[in-house]
């Protein structure tokens, strides 16, 4: 299966606060010819060191997704990377002058709605879109992520609560364009409030606040959900973004539990197969 590779018309900036670092960042988009890749530029260090965006450069899966080496990262870029691949978005460079990303509102809706206003263009060259023709499945404890054989990408998402005012959660999407800006982009991220002291002890999470993620008490949520699976919503958008970090694929997620960290192991799992065995497209 092929497409168009597609980037930006034009190039822009948005400015807004670090989850972590609480301080204003900006980020600036510019269009990239073809079989660039998604490109990360860390304007504010001496030598402006840039990457891109593969599951090779990831360096951590703590509480987001890290891309970088020893000596300099960008941290939770999987909410614009989600953003990116709902909108089929190949070439681009992302240039920032921060650790990490605004957080926006928690969610990929504002980085949607910034692609969507400059436009997306069509390129000469074409992308291949991979099927699968077996399952491939990663476990740690009880966290389950498997990958069936579609010709869609979808994903089914289970969320196991153990806070009393927050049940189980479960909700399953097949993604494209349209569904991923009306049902699942808004879908906010998401911190439990015994563990926010802790954090920012750290020296993290200290531009978190109800504006721009849920925070979750024992007795459930202390502010509004825009969903009521909006937890489940918000984990097929961390998939979707870090999924974006392999050749692009159709496939059924199926996901219990997962975070970051299984999604890498399924990310590397799927770049192996592609790679080493080149699926059918």
């Amino acid at each position: 299966m092929l497409r168009k590779q597609q980037t930006i018309k034009k190039e822009f900036s948005y400015t807004g606060t670090g989850l972590h670092t609480g301080e204003d960042v900006t980020i600036a988009c510019k269009p990239l010819p073809v079989d660039q890749g998604i490109k990360f530029k860390r304007v504010d260090l001496p030598e402006q060191p840039e990457l891109v965006a593969t599951v090779e450069n990831v360096h951590s899966t703590t509480r987001c997704t890290t891309l970088g080496t020893d000596k300099w990262q960008i941290n939770t870029v999987e909410h614009f990377l989600a953003a990116l691949n709902a909108l089929q978005i190949d070439n681009l460079l992302i240039e920032i002058d921060a650790n990490e990303p605004p957080i926006t509102d928690g969610s990929a809706k504002v980085f949607c709605q910034l692609l969507q206003e400059v436009g997306i263009e069509e390129q000469e060259q074409e992308v291949t879109i991979y099927q699968f023709d077996q399952p491939l499945y990663v476990r740690k404890g009880e966290q389950y992520l498997t990958i069936l054989p579609s010709d869609q990408f979808k994903i089914s998402y289970t969320f196991v609560s153990n806070y009393q005012g927050l049940g189980d959660q479960f909700a399953e999407f097949i993604i494209s364009e349209e569904v991923f800006n009306e049902e699942v982009s808004s879908a906010r991220t998401f911190g439990f409030a015994h563990e926010v002291e802790k954090l920012q002890e750290a020296g993290l999470a200290l531009g978190g606040s109800l504006d721009n993620a849920i925070l979750i008490a024992e007795d459930g949520p202390i502010n509004q959900l825009r969903f009521n699976d909006e937890i489940a919503r918000h984990k097929i958008l961390d998939i979707v973004g870090d999924m974006k970090l392999v050749p692009e694929f159709r496939g059924h997620i199926i996901a219990i539990r997962s975070g970051h960290e299984l999604n890498f192991e399924l990310a590397k799992r799927i770049k192996g197969v592609i790679t080493k065995e080149e699926l059918s497209c």
